[in-house]
């Protein structure tokens, strides 16, 4: 419950802010546009001297698609601590090879694979719409101001990140997927005993 938690006040505000391009909260007057650097696909954006520029001026649909990633993170790790409470919670009962809990194993598995996939693809997929509209991939260069129109600021250099696979939660599904086997083992023994006796 608590990585739950941990997770959401992490990835929520994280998605808003890339997403609006603006701090949640800024104190005393400051500025609460963000730099376009605060784009988890971007390792640099470096703006040209005397030009600005900034994450809530950059194109809407990067700003969503880079935001993708995190929320499904955040989607993926609550199915995922839900059903694994009501895993804990039946095996407290007494009841660790019931159907109930046979059922959330698959899911569990389901969930933690497929939320991981998912996120893999929305980064990779940011980081192909972002170089193709920079002019990385695709039908060649694109001109400074097309750059510029996009990326809201004239910068003078960008360094894109590689897509980020989330390896903790593929390897939680592939243990997952372990541990419901040995459930299932451990359920069809039960029954075994249950007719010999």
């Amino acid at each position: 419950m608590i990585v739950l938690v941990l997770t959401l006040l992490n990835d929520i505000p994280q998605v808003i802010t890339i997403s609006t391009g603006r701090v949640l909260v800024a104190l005393g007057g400051a500025d609460a546009r963000l730099p376009l650097s605060h784009l988890p696909q971007l390792l640099q954006a470096d703006l040209r001297e005397g030009t600005q520029g900034t994450l809530a001026d950059a194109d809407l649909g990067l700003r969503l698609l880079a935001a993708l990633p995190t929320l499904l993170h955040a989607v993926t790790v609550t199915a995922a601590a839900i059903l694994l409470i009501g895993i804990l919670y039946r095996v407290a009962l007494g009841r660790p090879f019931s159907g109930g809990v046979l059922v959330r194993w698959r899911w569990l598995t389901t969930v933690l694979l497929v939320g991981g996939i998912l996120q893999s693809l929305a980064d990779t997929g940011a980081n192909l719409y972002l170089s193709m509209h920079i002019g990385l991939l695709g039908g060649g260069p694109a001109s400074r101001e097309e750059v510029a129109a996009f990326l809201g600021g004239d910068y003078s250099s960008i360094g894109t990140n590689v897509p980020q696979w989330p390896i903790p939660i593929l390897l939680g599904g592939i243990i997952a997927l372990a541990l419901g086997v040995a459930f299932r083992a451990g359920a069809q023994l039960v029954e075994e005993v249950d007719g010999v006796v």
